[in-house]
């Protein structure tokens, strides 16, 4: 199996991501969320630009796990204040490793990679299209970092890998930022269920469509 997906990997991040829903829901029970907020809003500028710059190094720095980010992130900040600024973690993130490896070249991008940079060379080979990156990033959805580490290292254009990214990446950020806001919110078991399967399906397809691209390669 490749890389990304070791069974023990995969299991591991799930944990992680129960952990911190767990806590958060926890946490709302017994604190008041809205001092919380309100707490995040006399820090002016200075929490939203964490936000933003966390996210970003989590593209940048591969090793660095984003997947907490978004339920606590929904959680704290609101979910569409949150979501953007999410996104906008992501535009700069999928910016800068895009241009390190274009510029610096591959030995960078592996460098910044860590653990994961053998899955480099499956991107490269697939992504020096518009639609081949847009089979790229869905296949390493979960792996953004790669995708716009290799896509630097093609001959793609800026533009359309920016905006294969942004569009690509809405979607699990969307679904991980609702967890976090549900979790705060009196809102009914049958809509966190529904996102918690809706997330499940987007992972397995993306799994499918990257295993299958390696088998056909």
């Amino acid at each position: 199996m490749p890389q990304a997906f070791r069974i023990r990997d995969v299991v591991m991040n799930l944990l992680t991501l129960a952990a911190v829903l767990g806590l958060l829901y926890v946490l709302a029970r017994l604190f008041s969320l809205e001092e919380i907020r309100a707490w995040i809003e006399s820090a002016g500028m200075w929490a939203p630009l964490f936000l933003v710059v966390a996210k970003a190094s989590t593209i940048v720095i591969a090793p660095i796990g984003g997947a907490p980010l978004y339920p606590v992130a929904g959680a704290v900040f609101g979910f569409w204040k949150a979501l953007g600024l999410l996104m906008l973690g992501d535009a700069v993130g999928g910016t800068v490793a895009f241009y390190l490896s274009r510029f610096f070249g591959r030995s960078i991008a592996e460098k910044m990679m860590g653990k994961e940079r053998g899955m480099l060379s499956h991107a490269i080979e697939i992504g020096g299209t518009p639609r081949g990156f847009l089979l790229t990033r869905l296949s390493f959805f979960a792996l953004q970092e790669a995708a716009a580490y290799a896509a630097g290292l093609t001959r793609l254009k800026f533009l359309p890998f920016i905006l294969i990214h942004m569009v690509v990446g809405l979607i699990p950020t969307t679904l991980m930022t609702a967890l976090g806001t549900i979790l705060t919110e009196d809102t009914g078991a049958l809509v966190f269920g529904l996102i918690l399967g809706g997330g499940a399906v987007v992972s397995a397809i993306a799994m499918l469509t990257f295993l299958t691209v390696i088998k056909k390669r």
